[in-house]
């Protein structure tokens, strides 16, 4: 009897570390949404801002910070990466991270207010790491949160997010069109983006101009 006990115990244990394997998985497996020729991945408990940065909350109350997979995969290959200096105070709306590709640049807002608490320092050694893993590994910076009550009501979550990020990609097929209707030269290929080509590494291959029309388009701050 007294074997059987233990037996069960240890059943009972084994079933609930499985399960709490199974929903660490599930935390950290990204969802995909499968938008005409790409596929971008949205993380479950992420929260998204219009400027396509995440913030991920930790049980600490603290907030991780990086760049979304639209963003990282869009834009294409990263030279440098830089991020607000540690302990520096940031307001929603202002510089957070910028990421550049030879003589471009974009400026990145943040999307909440705080503190920089710590940053990164291997991605920005390696920013090509961005685009390995632009959730898990790829945070960029740390955050001690000062209104976060409020601000995460102007972020999405879940379906929220998922439904507008196939707004955005089919603005983004519309924009690249237009810049190259209106003598901004575009890749190869882009007048066909409607048509659901690829997008990844699109801006890459445009010029300045270009990345100064997608920076007000898509990055601005809300």
């Amino acid at each position: 009897m007294v074997a059987l006990f233990v037996i069960a115990t240890i059943l009972l244990c084994v079933g609930i570390e499985l399960l709490r394997d199974r929903a660490k998985q599930r935390k950290m497996a990204p969802a995909a949404v499968q938008v005409q020729a790409d596929r971008f991945l949205l993380p479950k408990g992420f929260f998204i801002s219009k400027a396509h940065t995440w913030v991920e909350l930790t049980f600490a109350g603290e907030a991780r910070i990086g760049v979304d997979d639209f963003a990282q995969k869009v834009i294409g290959a990263i030279e440098r990466i830089t991020v607000a200096p540690l302990g520096s105070e940031i307001k929603k709306g202002d510089t957070l991270i910028t990421v550049s590709h030879g003589n471009k640049l974009l400026s990145i807002p943040a999307p909440i207010t705080g503190r920089v608490l710590t940053v990164n320092d291997s991605l920005i050694a390696d920013p090509d790491r961005l685009h390995q893993d632009p959730y898990i590994a790829g945070w960029l910076a740390v955050v001690a949160p000062k209104n976060i009550s409020s601000e995460l009501s102007f972020l999405k979550i879940a379906d929220d997010a998922a439904k507008w990020l196939r707004k955005e990609v089919s603005r983004f097929r519309d924009f690249i069109k237009v810049q190259s209707q209106i003598g901004m030269p575009a890749p190869a290929g882009a007048t066909m983006l409607d048509g659901g080509a690829p997008l990844s590494g699109v801006l890459e291959h445009c010029q300045e101009n270009t990345w100064h029309a997608f920076q007000q388009e898509f990055l601005k701050a809300e």
